[in-house]
């Protein structure tokens, strides 16, 4: 009888095991492995026309409910053939039937298959290095702006200096796909941007009439000041009653809008102009706000259909599969080559047009459990299959993404998510990488924050008031220690070494919600602050010397590479070459392109063409690689040259690309002596996406190294000489990397 019983209890306990319920993460995890090989590598005509950010949100809604193995199995198929009919789910090994791929009559057909260099697909940037090519197959490319975007320009040099107001009502039109935006714009003397303000972090969503306003100041002397309205998106959005004032002794002073009122069509010459491919802007009478007519920005679509040409050599033959266990007892084939049908990928799926309409009425920019759990999955296969540095970073990669999972059910708002994709980029060491919400508008502290051996130092004080010194120490925020509050912003940052994830952490220590708040502690002191100064990328909020260039003793020059432009640069050359030496700031990020400065300190042409690379990939899990593009800039030597001068550059952790491309080359070619502190070690092309909820992701698609085919990645420029900043000289108002530089060029 107890054998019976134990027998008994065996064949309950194998028929349980064999078709146990998976937990969540392990369920999600399987669809997120067959939803990455199936767009990325399936070359199917449906798989390449669906939203694959909303289908990954459906999908793990969709795989969450099932119960058991064999549930998930069923759910897999029905998911993803009618996207991918050629693709099959089972629970045991089986030989695929290439019979159900093959058309009956293979006579000029043509085969399609993925092509990557890099990726492009759904990618954020249009016609960029990186490229993602269904070979031989018709694609659909909408060649549209992203936006809509209506233009006029005001009289600037009557605002200068002043107090302005925007006003318009807006409304979108039913069932539009994206939101309305007005915008203020101006661009300061020197050109660079000055006020903006373009609703990002309140957008309007209504198909209601709403009067909408902006506000700001007026920089002093500004060289153009310009307004709009732009539609983000599919649909349209209508625009009436549009008005603009500045503010003189305390009283509204309206300025003169030509056709604010839209009664008369646009001229596309003057006054009021659409800047955008795809769009229209016509006039409307079906819903006036005022008067007879309104403006209607519209999308059209500027659709072109094109042939998928190789990149590279190397292709998938037809019959090779994706054929392997994605999770526990349950196994895909999913082709990578199939045969083009009258211009139709085979076989055609028979339920595509009714999933597809029954699919685009979904929408989950929601923040609910789907859209986190979708965006974690999409974010983690562009990384997995894409992501050129898993050789010398130490990420599990499959374990960050786990982790990422379990976080996205116990999220709640969308912050929490935001700050789960944060700390999943977080982990490649990547200084691109980084998510951000677009709708979101930073501001900033009134101070600003730096660690100098192992204190956290106040080194610029922006606004008066509050009883803070430069210099002083800050022991606590919010009442814990500085550097337990700074393990969580650690977290957050994607850095690839110390000094990169010290600058970065200075300037996300400091930025927050308008009108947030925190208290500093110092000398004992508790301090409340509020993000109070609104800030925009355009400048760098950590400062570096304020002149463009300046004549320093001894026929030294500095040269501010953060601000200045070729044209200043060229103009300056005839002193430059009667200089002794001249100092180059690479602290920071050059806001032109700065390229003829290596031109000038080089005798010979730049032979270096491989320390570019973009991966050729054709194969998920990045696994049997093509190869790479590989090239270089190929700089030709120009006159005056100035290598002949006491040459010196100063880095530190806020050099980042393309100031890292420039200064792999004074490094290679020995052109300076280097000082400071290492730059970032992230260089190479971003290549960003947007996921659901509205928030956009950066990262390296692109792998770059040193110019003698050594590892750049994490590692950047190391100085020649090590310069530190220190308490005193923060107090003492000294910029000692500055200092240092000055006393090597006078030697």
């Amino acid at each position: 009888m107890k054998k019976t019983i134990h027998l008994f209890c065996v064949i309950i306990t194998l028929f349980t095991t064999c078709n146990q319920q998976p937990d969540d993460t392990s369920k999600l995890k399987t669809f997120a492995k067959a939803y990455g090989y199936i767009k990325y590598f399936h070359p199917s005509d449906e798989a390449s026309k669906i939203d694959w950010n909303q289908f990954a949100a459906y999908g793990a809604e969709q795989v969450l409910k099932t119960k058991n193995k064999t549930e998930l199995i069923q759910t897999l198929n029905s998911l993803f053939q009618p996207i991918a009919p050629s693709v099959v789910f089972f629970d045991k090994k089986q030989k695929f039937d290439l019979r159900s791929i093959t058309p009956k009559d293979t006579a000029d057909l043509q085969n399609t298959f993925w092509q990557h260099e890099g990726v492009s697909k759904d990618m954020s940037y249009k016609n960029y290095v990186y490229k993602s090519v269904r070979v031989n197959s018709f694609s659909e490319i909408d060649e549209s702006s992203s936006y809509g975007n209506l233009t006029l320009a005001l009289d600037h040099k009557k605002l200068g200096g002043k107090e302005v107001k925007y006003t318009a009502w807006v409304k979108l039109k039913e069932g539009t796909k994206g939101t309305g935006h007005l915008w203020f714009r101006v661009n300061k003397a020197d050109k660079s941007l000055g006020f903006f303000d373009n609703m990002g972090a309140n957008p309007i969503t209504s198909n209601q009439w709403q009067k909408y306003e902006i506000t700001g100041k007026i920089d002093d002397n500004p060289s153009g000041v310009s307004i709009g309205s732009y539609l983000m998106g599919k649909g349209a959005l209508i625009l009436d009653d549009a008005h603009v004032y500045y503010k003189e002794k305390g009283k509204w002073i309206e300025v003169s809008l030509a056709n604010n009122d839209f009664e008369k069509p646009l001229n596309g010459k003057k006054g009021w102009i659409g800047t955008s491919k795809g769009y229209s802007y016509d006039l409307t009478n079906s819903e006036p706000k005022e008067g007879k007519s309104s403006l209607e920005i519209a999308y059209q679509g500027l659709i072109k259909k094109v042939k998928g040409e190789a990149v590279f050599e190397g292709n998938p033959a037809f019959g090779e599969l994706i054929e392997e266990e994605i999770s526990s007892g349950i196994y895909c084939q999913i082709p990578l080559n199939l045969y083009i049908k009258e211009g139709l990928t085979y076989p055609k799926s028979e339920s595509f047009s009714t999933f597809q309409t029954d699919f685009e009425q979904l929408d989950f920019n929601d923040n609910s459990l789907a859209m986190r759990l979708g965006n974690v999955i999409n974010t983690f296969n562009v990384i997995q299959h894409f992501f050129p540095y898993f050789d010398v970073v130490d990420v599990n990669w499959e374990k960050e993404f786990e982790t990422a999972i379990q976080r996205s059910f116990s999220d709640s708002t969308s912050d929490d998510h935001l700050i789960t994709i944060q700390k999943m980029m977080a982990s490649l060491k990547d200084g691109h990488a980084k998510a951000w919400s677009k709708n979101a508008v930073p501001y900033v502290l009134p101070i600003q924050l730096e660690w100098i051996k192992d204190q956290l130092v106040v080194t610029e004080v922006i606004e008066e008031g509050h009883g803070i010194k430069i210099g002083d120490i800050v022991s606590k925020i919010n009442n814990q220690a500085a550097q337990d509050y700074f393990k969580e912003i650690f977290s957050r940052i994607s850095a690839g070494n110390q000094g990169a994830m010290a600058y970065k952490s200075q300037l996300e220590s400091v930025i927050g919600k308008k009108d947030d708040s925190l208290s500093v502690e110092i000398n004992g002191k508790n301090i409340p602050l509020s993000f109070s100064i609104k800030y925009t990328y355009s400048e760098p909020l950590i400062a570096v010397q304020k002149d463009v260039f300046k004549k320093l003793e001894n026929n030294i020059y500095y040269l501010n590479l953060n601000d200045i432009d070729m044209k200043t640069y060229t103009s300056l050359n005839p002193e430059l070459k009667q200089a002794k030496g001249i100092i180059y700031d690479m602290r920071g990020y050059p806001n032109s392109t700065i390229t003829d400065i290596i031109s000038h300190l080089i005798q010979e042409k730049d032979t270096s063409n491989a320390w570019l690379q973009t991966p050729h990939i054709i194969y998920p899990n990045q696994k049997k690689l093509v190869g790479y593009k590989k090239i270089g800039w190929g700089i030709e030597p120009k006159e005056p040259y100035l290598g002949d001068k006491k040459n010196v550059f100063i880095i530190d952790g806020s050099a980042v690309s393309y100031a890292e491309s420039i200064m792999s080359y004074i490094e290679a070619y020995d052109l300076a002596t280097i000082v400071g502190q290492p730059t970032a070690g992230a260089n190479g092309n971003m290549n960003p996406f947007n996921i659901l909820g509205g928030i956009g992701v950066n990262w390296t698609g692109m792998k770059v190294l040193k110019h003698d085919g050594s590892q750049f990645h994490t590692i950047g420029i190391l100085p020649d000489v090590y310069v530190e900043k220190t308490i005193e000289g923060v107090r003492a108002g000294k910029d000692e990397l500055f200092d240092k530089a000055v006393e090597l060029a006078l030697e």
